[in-house]
């Protein structure tokens, strides 16, 4: 999306590290195209959606602070949850220790959000977004020594092309600077 809303130049080892890339999750993910039922068709969805939010927010850190952003990205959310708690007809606070679980998950989200912002204002979509790529075999690997998961060859072939792919992009970036600065 970053050459068509951002104006961000495809190069060819950039559009072969979005392949990888997207290979690498189709491989781990494995999703089963010939039975596209809802549950595909939202993951699908909420990629794209996901996917739009990054475009904006890359085009907002051109003109707007990474505190502003985040601000209004913290009342829309807390909207949105108002009108589920609405829709649902209530809301269970957490107990005991489930408070500190679920405060530790509100600060890790508002952390990465200042993250993934704060690295969109500094360098171009292209080059930051194929980095998230590495979430999916990363909560894979969490999956299989914290939640005794199995452990799937696949899985390892996909993460193999998912690093290869940042691996190529961050190369080809590191190049394309070295060459605008004349080292």
């Amino acid at each position: 999306m970053a050459p068509f809303f951002l104006g961000e130049v495809l190069t060819p080892r950039r559009l072969l590290a979005v392949g990888l890339g997207f290979v690498g999750v189709l491989i781990v993910a494995r999703p089963d195209i010939d039975n596209l039922n809802p549950a595909i068709l939202a993951a699908i969805a909420c990629a794209v959606c996901f996917a739009g939010s990054l475009i904006a927010t890359k085009k907002l850190t051109n003109d707007q602070s990474i505190t502003c952003i985040l601000f209004w990205l913290t009342v829309m959310q807390l909207l949105m949850g108002g009108i589920a708690i609405f829709i649902t007809g209530g809301i269970t606070i957490p107990q005991g220790v489930d408070f500190l679980w679920v405060t530790a998950v509100g600060v890790g989200g508002l952390t990465a959000h200042f993250c993934i912002t704060k690295a969109l204002s500094l360098a171009p979509a292209i080059v930051v977004l194929p980095l998230d790529f590495l979430r999916l075999p990363l909560i894979t690997l969490i999956g299989f020594l914290a939640y005794g998961e199995a452990f799937e060859w696949p899985i390892a072939v996909g993460a193999l092309f998912i690093i290869t792919a940042v691996f190529v992009n961050l190369q080809a970036e590191h190049a394309r600077n070295r060459l605008g600065s004349g080292v």
